[in-house]
């Protein structure tokens, strides 16, 4: 119980009593994790239940902590965690499964943190959504399974995951005329603005175009319609879909840290 006020009448509790804060256990994916102070640790996890968080991790970095290497990032953990005003505070965890191969290889990292970079731009709110995670899952699951082409499982996430935040780019008509595309048209040009493909009829649009190789809208096309775990981009197209994505996220995420996240 709460001790009574020294002054004032006998019982009265302080009218600023800090309520008790809510614990709760959750599912999640650890995207980063930053230093803080001298044995902390503040991470973003996007969860299962309660969407973008952002938890400290008291202790983590101390020789002999309980959490051992159970909140590395790209892990998925079960957590138990207190609300905070700012942040949450992790008390518990255990791994579920650490991509740890995925950390571990220079190539599959680097698909890994655009994936990472695309979910806090377009998911940066507390609003849960369950194919996020699942598709954040199977991409990480597909980046450790494969041996090779971990760029095109990087452009399938991030396409598939503009089309879940409501930003799915056009690519199969132009996006300021309307006509369709015949297969291996020459002259398209993607506008991030406008928000897909132009044919090489439209030349002005808002925002401005750049020019995409033949065969690039097409197998963009293919990548949203094929899982992920099934995503292949030939060598030659992967630098112009890298661009595509990333430009078109840049413009299309809500507003806010939106370049800081794709970008760092």
């Amino acid at each position: 119980m709460p001790e009574p006020l020294e002054s004032g009448p006998a019982g009265a509790w302080p009218s600023c009593r800090r309520p008790r804060m809510a614990v709760y256990k959750s599912r999640g994916i650890v995207l980063r994790s930053i230093r803080y102070g001298e044995a902390d640790r503040i991470t973003d996890i996007y969860t299962l239940d309660r969407g973008l968080i952002s938890a400290i991790v008291k202790g983590v970095r101390r020789v002999g902590s309980r959490f051992g290497a159970r909140m590395e990032p790209l892990s998925c953990v079960e957590f138990v965690a207190y609300e905070g005003r700012t942040l949450d505070t992790v008390t518990q965890a255990e791994v579920l499964r650490s991509f740890r191969r995925v950390r571990e290889d220079l190539r599959r990292l680097e698909a890994a943190g655009g994936m990472v970079r695309a979910v806090r731009a377009f998911c940066g709110g507390d609003e849960a959504d369950r194919r996020v995670f699942n598709l954040l899952f199977r991409g990480l699951e597909a980046l450790e399974g494969r041996t090779g082409e971990y760029a095109a499982v990087e452009v399938a996430f991030v396409m598939k995951l503009s089309a879940l935040a409501g930003y799915a780019p056009e690519l199969g008509r132009c996006v300021s005329c309307r006509r369709g595309f015949a297969e291996g048209l020459p002259g398209v040009r993607f506008a991030p603005e406008a928000g897909g493909m132009l044919c090489s009829e439209c030349q002005t649009v808002p925002g401005g175009a750049f020019p995409v190789p033949p065969g690039l809208r097409e197998a963009l096309m293919g990548l949203m319609r094929r899982p992920v775990a099934e995503a292949r981009l030939e060598f030659g197209l992967i630098e112009s879909a890298r661009r595509v994505v990333q430009e078109h996220a840049l413009a299309h995420a809500p507003a806010g840290t939106v370049a800081q996240r794709m970008t760092g």
